[in-house]
């Protein structure tokens, strides 16, 4: 009836009036199935998600650029510390400037060398627990099963003597190189050495500078760098050499950055890995201040490769390349997660040159050994600050450094074990160590949980 039609045509008219106050006041994001959320603050305050995944009012959502292909709009809240309209804007012009439209992985990593079309994206999986553990079993048995006599062949080739029989585990960016030009078992991998003939495989003229062979020298008769003779964990003493987990990132983080390579290698391929994380932030100030902002993102989700990556897809491969579950090149997932979780889980006894302290250790390792403490006259070989590269600059800010921290919580437990069990560093060296990481809560020997469970390297 007539009655009832008024009152419908009033109802409506309430309704949009509603409606168009809505929009009005809070914006057009307050839509009929719009998003909303809190801010975090201690107010009940609203903030309003618009549409396009920005935030009303507020900061927009940050996008790699271009047509935001990579970006996430089902964000349901923006990610803490966004960086600057101007690396946004950095990012993006390196993606136009890049002259590669395919990439591929290691091929440690992927043995078909599959590639990658960076501009349609690809998915891929993080070089996680499950790979990383199948992975190491497989190069064990292997070396075991097939080559079971290498490590007599190593000892013979090397003509070890003395009271040990010692296996040298070279950590990448942590030192090592110089180690290497002086034990005779590892010379023949001792390109960066001075006098190194690639003919001989050997330093003409060992030991160097006319200096008395030391008692480690004598007793090293394995040598492993990245992963390959992993029968040189059937030694009873394993010698590595550790440094400052964050340094040592630091140093990976220039060695293999993309600008680097032009002038450090030349030959060697620019990985999926290296095109995402330097494309997404080109210094390591950038790569800790907002790469490893907020909570990492799953292991279980699938890494992208992507032109003109968002920040979302930004973050997480800072994340998995900084805990090495993504090769960005080599250095950075062959860690102390991938040599020294197998060292302590196989109870080995260790000797540990420390970086900052090489020469202090080397000649207490020598006295240990029977010897009379001698140090090489040459200590430091291959001291890449001395190289002419582009990028160089381990500034980060206080907030990066806490971010370094917490995102290499489970390196430095490793890094940890190793101090504690080296048979060359007592509780002093241990803690003198820990105070020079300067990790708020590493600053003890306790190790700690982290939220990233340990790898079991049993073998079956």
């Amino acid at each position: 009836d007539l009655d009832s039609f008024c009152a419908r045509i009033v109802r409506l008219g309430v309704l949009f009036v509603g409606i168009a106050f809505s929009v009005v006041h809070f914006g057009p994001g307050f839509g009929i199935g719009g998003d909303y959320y809190h801010s975090g603050s201690s107010s009940s305050s609203l903030r309003l998600k618009s549409r396009s995944g920005g935030v009303s009012g507020g900061r927009s959502s940050i996008s790699g650029g271009g047509d935001g292909a990579g970006s996430s709009s089902t964000a349901s809240t923006p990610l803490p510390n966004p960086p600057p309209r101007s690396l946004i804007q950095a990012r993006s012009k390196r993606w136009e400037d890049n002259e590669e439209e395919t990439c591929r992985f290691p091929t440690f990593v992927n043995e078909d060398e599959t590639f990658y079309d960076m501009k349609k994206g690809a998915y891929t999986l993080e070089y996680g627990d499950d790979l990383r553990k199948g992975h190491f079993r497989y190069r064990l048995k292997f070396a075991r099963g097939r080559h079971s006599t290498s490590l007599a062949q190593y000892q013979k080739k090397n003509n070890a003597t003395g009271k040990k029989s010692i296996s040298f585990l070279h950590i990448g960016k942590a030192g090592g190189s110089s180690l290497v030009c002086h034990m005779r078992g590892a010379l023949a991998f001792g390109y960066h050495c001075p006098q190194y003939s690639s003919n001989a495989q050997t330093i003409l003229g060992f030991p160097l500078d006319g200096d008395k062979e030391s008692q480690i020298s004598k007793m090293v008769n394995c040598y492993v760098h990245y992963d390959f003779r992993m029968h040189c964990y059937d030694n009873p003493t394993l010698a590595i050499n550790v440094r400052n987990p964050i340094d040592r990132l630091a140093s990976w983080y220039h060695y293999e950055h993309l600008e680097n390579m032009q002038v450090l290698w030349t030959d060697r391929i620019r990985s999926c890995g290296q095109q995402m994380l330097y494309k997404c932030y080109n210094s390591f100030h950038d790569l800790a201040q907002y790469g490893l902002a907020g909570i990492r993102p799953p292991p279980t989700d699938l890494l992208r490769v992507q032109y003109n990556a968002s920040e979302e897809i930004c973050r997480h491969w800072a994340w998995a390349t900084v805990q090495g579950t993504a090769p960005a090149s080599f250095h950075n997932v062959w860690n102390y997660d991938w040599f020294g979780s197998p060292a302590i889980a196989f109870d080995k006894e260790i000797i540990a040159f420390r970086t900052n302290h090489v020469e202090e250790d080397w000649r207490n390792v020598d006295i240990l050994l029977g010897g009379d403490g001698s140090v090489p006259t040459r200590m430091h070989l291959n001291d890449a600050t001395q190289k002419q590269i582009p990028v160089y600059n381990k500034t980060v800010s206080e907030e990066g450094y806490l971010n370094l921290c917490r995102a290499l919580c489970h390196e430095i437990q490793i890094y940890k074990q190793l101090l504690i069990r080296a048979i060359n560093l007592n509780e002093t060296d241990v803690l003198e160590s820990l105070q020079e990481l300067n990790c708020p809560d590493d600053l003890t020997a306790e190790v700690r949980f982290c939220p990233q469970s340990y790898i079991d390297y049993s073998v079956d």
